[in-house]
């Protein structure tokens, strides 16, 4: 670790497979973890994506363009003897040699088509080499230790924080399921009683910590009387609270598949505040663009969201792009290692054939089930990770099988009976010569006859709709079913007409009543928001949004407004009177 560190104190760098070789087996605390970020920060430490070899032919032609400055060099030294005009010949034929090689790949790919799927997913699929032990063991460290980073920096924002408190008190007043929200060890005895118990406790003192940021917040944004040592004071209490809060979250063991949108709803408020930014600073510029009071509901909107997140748009955009980052990464290393593993699930997919399914589908079914053991896998029990991936896979085609191969899901109980049906018509047809009757197959069967009829109804396949119809295939069985739910290009027509018409008046209204009426019925995004939710992000009342809401809705209702969308209500609806004008 000494090594790493001196290493990128030089170069100001560190790789994340440096790190993932240099971190023992036993570094699993994520407060170790912490530390050692911490203090690579300190001396401005960054951690980069692993760097890749370039390919051979841009190889090639890096040396090409190296071989032609050298060339131009001796050419200025006066250099115009038989030997530079011979190396010049030589370097325009291997230009030359180098780009009828590449014209030739090119062809050769272009020219090589391959029609069947499933030959062509088992090509592209042999491109992609086998992984060693340790390359398993490098990539499953390395996955580990990038869900760790990625977690960790997601979690040390007040937003997430306040968001992940809300999903354990879910969890803890029983709202949400406690084996789906929470990740429980299966090594670890009595671990669901011991979270569970942990839980009161550790949000109790996440709140405590939030409302000590917010006070501080409050203070830096009034920071015109601090001096700059304590300023820089109350940041750093402010990111060490955050470490500290992010630390108790993780105790509680939280999934990740909960964590991850919050990155999601942190790069949309950060998108939201840079967009208003610019649209203050266009203001500025030109201060007849806007109208003041939308300058001044947009000032209030990004205030808002300011004291939301406790962070400025600078640092948070910063922050989002970082956690982005370390995502990719550990989105890479999945993809590497479930990539490795690919033959593994075809090999097990051919067992798996004819049970009525496609060859294609039972191999993405397996991959389904390859992506779960990448996200499962721990390779400190010692065991290779095909081994643990085997039994993911086979789960993941038994359990699409019986899901998917017919139509109509049928229980397995009943598709035992089914079988055994099945064998009782086999056996009258060769005893008697002839098809059985239901009657005789009820009474070999010891079955009442009205289950029989039900068990040979379901067993029935239904025909595709795919189906060529007559000995030309022109037509299909489909062709001939009149399609109940296919959209009506008039009802399609006029959805677009009403939606133009809904921002053509709502342009009308003033900056704050069109914002307040979208966020209130949730029009763009089809998410409605309260009434506190509204005033909390234009910092107002809730009286006050509803008064400016009551404020649009009769402004809509007047004649001038709501005759433009009279015409799209039916003439059943049309008989309450029309507003008086105002």
């Amino acid at each position: 670790m000494q090594e790493l560190t001196g290493n990128g104190k030089k170069r100001k760098f560190i790789t994340y497979d440096e790190l993932n070789t240099s971190l023992p087996d036993e570094l699993v605390d994520p407060s170790k973890i912490d530390e050692l970020l911490v203090y690579l920060a300190g001396f401005h430490v960054d951690l980069v994506e692993s760097s890749r070899a370039p390919s051979p032919h841009i190889v090639q032609e890096q040396e090409l363009v190296a071989a032609k400055q050298v060339h131009k060099s001796h050419q200025s030294m006066g250099g115009e003897d038989a030997t530079d005009t011979d190396e010049e010949e030589m370097s325009e034929e291997a230009e030359a040699s180098l780009k009828a090689d590449l014209a030739e790949a090119l062809q050769e790919a272009t020219n090589r088509r391959i029609d069947d799927p499933v030959r062509m997913y088992l090509t592209q699929m042999g491109e992609i080499r086998l992984l060693t032990r340790p390359e398993e063991i490098r990539l499953a460290k390395k996955i580990e230790t990038c869900r760790m980073i990625f977690r960790r920096k997601v979690l040390e924002n007040d937003y997430s924080i306040s968001s992940c408190v809300e999903i354990l008190e879910m969890v803890h007043n029983g709202e949400l399921p406690f084996d789906r929200t929470m990740k429980i060890s299966t090594a670890e005895d009595n671990a669901k009683n011991k979270i569970a118990a942990r839980i009161p406790y550790n949000l109790k003192t996440v709140r405590r910590l939030l409302d000590l940021n917010r006070i501080d917040w409050e203070l830096l944004e009034n920071s015109s009387r601090l001096s700059h040592s304590k300023i820089a004071e109350l940041k750093a209490t402010i990111h060490s609270r955050r470490r500290k809060m992010a630390t108790l979250i993780e105790e509680l063991s939280l999934r990740t598949s909960r964590v991850q949108p919050l990155l999601r709803k942190l790069a949309k408020i950060s998108e939201r505040m840079r967009r208003l930014e610019v649209d203050l600073e266009r203001s500025d510029r030109k201060p007849d663009m806007f109208d003041p009071e939308d300058v001044m509901v947009m000032r209030d909107e990004l205030s808002g969201m300011r004291s939301l997140l406790l962070d400025s748009p600078d640092h948070l955009e910063e922050s989002v792009q970082d956690i982005k980052t370390v995502f990719d990464e550990y989105e890479h290393a999945k993809r590497d290692l479930s990539g490795g593993n690919l033959r593994l699930v075809v090999s097990i997919a051919k067992k798996y054939r004819n049970r009525g399914l496609s060859f294609l589908d039972i191999i993405q079914e397996g991959n389904t089930g390859l992506m779960r053991a990448v996200d499962k896998y721990e390779y400190k029990r010692g065991y290779k990770f095909s081994t643990y991936a085997t039994w993911w896979i086979r789960q993941a085609i038994t359990r699409a099988i019986a899901d998917h191969a017919r139509t109509i899901r049928i229980p397995v109980h009943m598709i035992e009976t089914m079988s055994k049906l099945r064998n009782i018509s086999k056996g009258l047809l060769q005893e008697l010569g002839r098809e059985p009757t239901i009657e005789e197959m009820a009474k070999i069967a010891d079955m009442p006859l009205s289950e029989v009829r039900r068990v040979l109804k379901i067993s029935k396949h239904p025909i595709s709709l795919d189906r060529p119809v007559g000995e030309s295939e022109d037509s299909y069985f489909g062709d001939f079913i009149e399609d109940d739910g296919a959209d009506n290009p008039t009802d399609t027509a006029t959805q677009e007409m009403l939606r133009q018409r809904i921002e053509q008046v709502l342009k009308t209204l003033t900056y704050r009543e069109r914002e307040i009426i979208k966020l209130r019925y949730g029009i763009g995004d089809g998410y409605t928001y309260t009434l506190e939710e509204v005033g909390r992000i234009f910092k107002v009342t809730r009286e006050r949004v509803r008064q400016v809401e009551a404020k649009a809705i009769r402004k809509l209702q007047h004649p001038v407004r709501s005759r433009k969308l009279a015409g799209f209500i039916d003439s059943s609806e049309l008989d309450v009177e029309a507003p008086e004008e105002l």
